[in-house]
């Protein structure tokens, strides 16, 4: 309300151009005295006391800059009945109303078309009318008001940017062949000319190919088809997808079978197969199951009959201990694999173990001295040694180098407590036979004795006894000694060792008088010291002569006639008439 600025420009302004801004102040009233100065961004300029004020600007920053052209794009028709799209490049903002028009002639007619894009960085029109015969010439043109600019022209025909649409197809196995199959496919009818690729889904590389022969069995296969209408010019379509899996085959792979043996009592034997899956390459398909043959080398012996099926890659038996011949075969929905036949690989040698107390056990073992295979390591396996009961779920185990011959195990180990340990060779990963030791970290006398049963045997007697719960054994059981006594208990009693703890649970006592009585007990030895005695009887085998009031047992022999009194070592002489 105090004055006006003028510029010496029009309102646009080229990029570069010098400007001089001039403020001009109303005329003052006598008394007025006025200081007139220009800003740019809060930033005084210049200024003066008197009534106008003036200052160029050489180099106008916040100048509105012409439109400048970049190279334009053709963007492509999908399909031959599609409508193709100019696009092109505005280049930098002009800050400026900037209209834009497409000139498309066909060297007859002029076709004029005002931008339909409101992108202020990419312009778009799309063209209609378009014919394959013509060959057409297309510029942009844009104007604002510092003026007008060209791009450069394009000359094209609809063969060179015309996409066709991917083309319908399918593929159909010959005769349930996995390995040669037909296509069949339907596209744009200007399109000629078509190519094809495959690959497996497994695969991470293309192929092109023209015939399809030796695809794999049991595989799943991405095909693809483009198609384009000139064989030199043009466009190819996006590619079609396709999946399809060949049909299975017979198995050819050959398995990786091994096993393990181990005593159960005297007549018969565990025997635990395992082996490696058949890679795809040689499954040929989904394997459904296993068969598992055993054939008794011992001719005596019957066949073991048909073969036994699992899904599982593992199968155990109970067997009589003698030789067998055992295969295993893979099958799926169109046959078995050849006949692998089980390879037994040796345990490691020399296993024993030493009690390092505080929880810790040392195990030390020396390498199978009868294998030529290759060792890739070892794995050492422990758990609480329990007689007759169900082995622990997962059981503890460490998996060391080929160039470890012995372990400190400390995992789960507790002070008196007897543990089974078993190492074994690792043949390419895949274990051998275990070879087994009982350790302890550290051991006390055993808290009870056996508890003991005696059976008379023509002149002597056969005893069988029970092991010692595992909570009273307090360490790995050493030993037993088996103590036979007179009754009228004038001389020691005779001792009887057993050091087989494993295995033997009954020993025979010959020779005993007959009409003489008998006291017999029983302990357990750890290595800290013998426990004290289990349960003691009383016994007497008959004389020749029958003693009054004994009777035989039905179908027992004078020969075997005895009697026992149980939990008795001392007994008055009532108990002794008795007995």
């Amino acid at each position: 309300d105090k004055g006006n600025m003028t510029a010496n420009t029009a309102a646009y302004v080229q990029p570069g151009t010098s400007v001089t801004l001039s403020c001009q102040l109303k005329p003052l009233r006598r008394t007025e005295r006025c200081r007139i100065a220009i800003f740019l961004n809060s930033s005084e300029l210049i200024s003066n006391y008197s009534s106008s004020v003036s200052t160029e600007f050489p180099h106008f920053l916040k100048c509105l800059l012409s439109t400048s052209l970049r190279k334009k794009l053709i963007r492509i028709s999908h399909g031959a009945d599609g409508h193709p799209t100019c696009t092109w490049n505005k280049g930098r903002l002009t800050y400026i109303n900037t209209t834009y028009v497409i000139l498309l002639s066909n060297g007859t007619d002029v076709l004029c078309v005002s931008e339909d894009s409101l992108n202020k960085n990419i312009g778009s029109l799309a063209l209609s009318k378009l014919n394959f015969d013509s060959t057409y010439t297309v510029v942009v043109a844009a104007s604002n008001g510092l003026g007008s600019a060209f791009s450069q022209p394009l000359v094209f025909m609809l063969i060179d940017i015309v996409k066709p649409h991917p083309p319908n197809f399918l593929v159909e196995f010959e005769n349930s062949s996995a390995t040669h199959c037909t296509f069949f496919w339907h596209d744009e009818a200007q399109a000629r000319h078509c190519r094809l690729r495959y690959r497996p889904l497994t695969s991470k590389g293309n192929y092109d190919a023209w015939s399809l022969y030796g695809l794999e069995p049991h595989t799943t296969y991405e095909f693809q088809v483009s198609c384009k209408i000139h064989p030199e010019r043009g466009l190819w379509s996006n590619w079609t997808t396709y999946q399809r899996q060949t049909p299975e085959a017979v198995p050819t792979g050959l398995l990786d079978v091994w096993y393990r043996q181990q005593d159960v009592g005297a007549q018969q034997q565990n025997i635990s197969l395992f082996w490696k899956a058949l890679s795809n390459s040689e499954a040929r398909g989904r394997i459904l199951r296993y068969a598992v043959t055993f054939e008794a080398l011992d001719r005596r012996t019957p066949p073991a009959g048909e073969a036994h099926l699992t899904t599982q890659t593992s199968y155990a038996k109970v067997t009589p201990r003698v030789g067998y011949k055992i295969t295993v075969t893979a099958e799926n929905s169109r046959g078995r694999s050849p006949p692998a036949r089980a390879v037994n690989l040796p345990p490691p040698e020399k296993v024993s173990t030493v009690a390092m107390g505080n929880g810790s056990i040392l195990v030390r073992w020396k390498p199978p001295v009868r294998s030529a295979a290759s060792i890739s390591g070892y794995v050492v396996e422990w758990a609480e040694a329990r007689r007759n009961a169900r082995p622990e779920p997962h059981p503890a185990w460490a998996k060391l180098p080929a160039s470890n011959l012995s372990a400190v195990i400390a995992e789960h180990i507790k002070d008196n407590t007897c543990y089974q340990i078993s190492v074994f060779a690792l043949y390419r990963d895949r274990a051998g036979q275990a070879a087994s030791v009982r350790g302890y970290s550290r051991a006390k006398a055993p808290s009870a004795g056996p508890q003991m049963h005696a059976t008379p045997q023509a002149n002597g007697i056969s005893v069988s006894w029970e092991e010692i719960p595992a909570h009273q054994q307090r360490g790995c059981i050493t030993g037993y000694r088996l103590y036979l006594q007179k009754k009228d208990g004038r001389a020691a009693p005779d001792v009887y060792a057993v050091s087989n703890v494993t295995a033997q649970r009954w020993l025979y006592i010959p020779d005993l008088q007959r009409g003489e009585h008998y006291a017999l007990w029983m302990t357990a030895s750890t290595a800290a010291g013998e426990g004290p005695g289990g349960n003691s009887e009383l016994l007497c085998l008959e004389s020749n002569e029958s003693l009054p009031g004994w009777g035989a047992g039905r179908g027992a022999s004078p020969q075997s006639r005895f009697s026992t009194g149980w939990k008795c070592f001392s007994c008055s002489s009532s108990v002794t008439e008795d007995f």
